[in-house]
């Protein structure tokens, strides 16, 4: 596969990765001409001269622990911005999680359940009030480049409120031969250098002209479907390792994943379990680190546009005034509890990255406050003093950003994930349940008072023992079936509770 038209920067790169990942990021210059884009949304309404831009990085299925390989996330970003140690998926599966952040609103009050079926993708959404017209109402230009709910019809009208409506057609998740909404077609190539281009291409269209509020959506580091993709056995549902480009095709030879170390590995004793998981097989070491590998690598490349971003921004004197979001849309399994993949509720798929660098953001600091991306949402539009217009579920944490030891008021996330079924008795969900700084509560719904799990997580980080059944924890459980049952159909503020302290378990 060649190398097409990749940014000045590339080689440098490959070479600090190799050397030494955590090594400070050099200054680069990108070069690549603005690409061909649909401007479908032209708004005369003028924001505030002080209103401040926006560029959001949202990767595919990326862990937090793949931040530690990422260079210039590290030095542009984190060091120069603030790290969130508890960022949540609250449903953490493609189509899902895009739509609550788009909409800052959970399932049950948007619509998108899951990526596909009749609660599922681009279908079940309904666009006419998001981020994006929020932010046109406000002045903004606004782009979305890359990713976006499954199966958008190409036929269909851009999405309101996007000045570039700039999504990837389907197949979204093929690296080499993709086609965006407007028509630019690409053969043999690769993605995130296109994304990459062409969101740099409109921070130089509208830098010093009008604030904007680029979303850059990348594939990485998803499984590989192309189009004519039969599966080679390596990654989940028959896809195909995500390929790197040439410059990161032999980088970090060796690597084995992180995933390994944790004691959920492969776990052994899976009896505790329900028992529609408690039958899984231990799985095969070296397929996963090939996986692990190819996650890498491909997000090396996303960690390069960090840096061309970063660069035009500052190129364009825009850089101080704007907040630099980099996060995923939900985390990834590895082989912890014998499972790869996500649309589960336990930690290592919950957790997301999260890093925000811009006006008055300490830089080095990080906080311990649980954030979702439903609260990403509420806080990207108190910071650019949008008017949603619709209720929105997130609590935002703008205070937090300046001073990461500030609190919320929430005590209790709800979680959950979809289902295709429409004809079960609660048709559209699979598992909810809720998260407290403690706890991990989760049930099958529709199959029964035993199907789900009971983690206490201060003396099992890991959520090896299942406590569902434990006498000793019949009151805590009855509390935390309570607040999912309060929290199921909340809707905004009503999804922001003190519940006050839990009950301790029994001797």
């Amino acid at each position: 596969m060649p190398n097409p038209l990749r940014l000045t920067v590339t080689g440098m790169v490959g070479l600090v990765v190799l050397a030494a990942v955590g090594a400070q990021a050099a200054s680069v210059e990108p070069d690549a001409a603005p690409s061909t884009v649909v401007r479908t949304s032209e708004t005369t309404r003028v924001a505030a001269a002080d209103a401040p831009n926006v560029v959001v990085f949202l990767t595919d299925d990326m862990r937090t622990d793949d931040l530690g390989y990422l260079p210039h996330v590290r030095n542009l970003l984190m060091k120069r911005g603030m790290t969130f140690t508890d960022a949540q998926s609250p449903h953490p599966l493609c189509c899902p999680a895009r739509a609550e952040l788009l909409s800052g609103q959970y399932a049950q009050n948007n619509g998108v359940h899951h990526n596909s079926g009749a609660y599922g993708g681009w279908e079940a959404f309904d666009p006419s009030s998001t981020i994006a017209t929020w932010a046109e109402d406000a002045g903004y230009a606004t782009a979305i480049h890359g990713k976006h709910l499954n199966h958008f019809d190409p036929d269909a009208p851009a999405d309101p409120g996007w000045t570039n409506f700039d999504i990837l057609l389907e197949p979204a998740t093929d690296y080499e031969d993709f086609t965006f909404f407007g028509g630019d077609s690409f053969s043999d190539d690769y993605v995130t250098t296109r994304l990459d281009e062409r969101t740099v291409a409109d921070i130089d269209t509208w830098a010093g002209r009008r604030p904007f509020m680029i979303f850059a959506n990348h594939v990485a580091p998803h499984i590989w479907f192309p189009e004519s993709a039969k599966g080679d056995g390596d990654g989940d549902r028959g896809g195909r390792l995500p390929p790197a480009e040439p410059a990161y095709a032999d980088a970090l030879k060796g690597l084995t994943p992180r995933a390994f170390k944790d004691p959920a590995f492969n776990e052994a004793d899976m009896r505790d379990k329900e028992s529609i998981v408690s039958g899984r097989p231990k799985l095969a070491a070296r397929p996963l680190k090939r996986l692990n590998l190819a996650r890498i690598r491909s997000l090396l490349s996303v960690d390069e546009a960090v840096a061309h971003t970063v660069a035009a921004l500052e190129r364009t004197g825009e850089l101080d005034e704007t907040y630099i979001v980099f996060t995923s849309d939900n985390g990834y399994a590895l082989g912890e509890h014998r499972f790869t993949g996500k649309d589960r509720l336990s930690d290592e798929i919950l957790d997301v990255p999260l890093v925000i660098r811009g006006p008055g953001i300490p830089a080095g600091t990080r906080s311990a406050r649980t954030v979702s991306l439903i609260d990403l949402t509420a806080t990207l539009a108190q910071l650019m003093s949008l008017t949603p217009t619709m209720t929105i579920d997130g609590e935002h944490f703008v205070a937090t950003l300046s001073d990461p030891k500030a609190s919320g008021l929430r005590d209790t996330l709800l979680v959950q994930t979809g289902a295709k079924d429409p004809s079960v008795r609660f048709p559209g969900w699979a598992y909810r349940g809720v998260l407290t700084q403690r706890y991990s509560y989760a049930r099958r719904i529709n199959n029964g008072p035993t199907a789900g799990f009971l983690y206490d997580r201060q003396h099992d980080p890991h959520e090896l023992a299942n406590l569902l059944t434990d006498e000793r924890y019949r009151a805590v459980r009855r509390e935390l079936e309570r607040r999912y049952r309060v929290l199921a159909d909340c809707s905004g503020t009503g999804c922001n509770r003190d519940f006050g302290p839990l009950p301790r378990p029994a001797r």
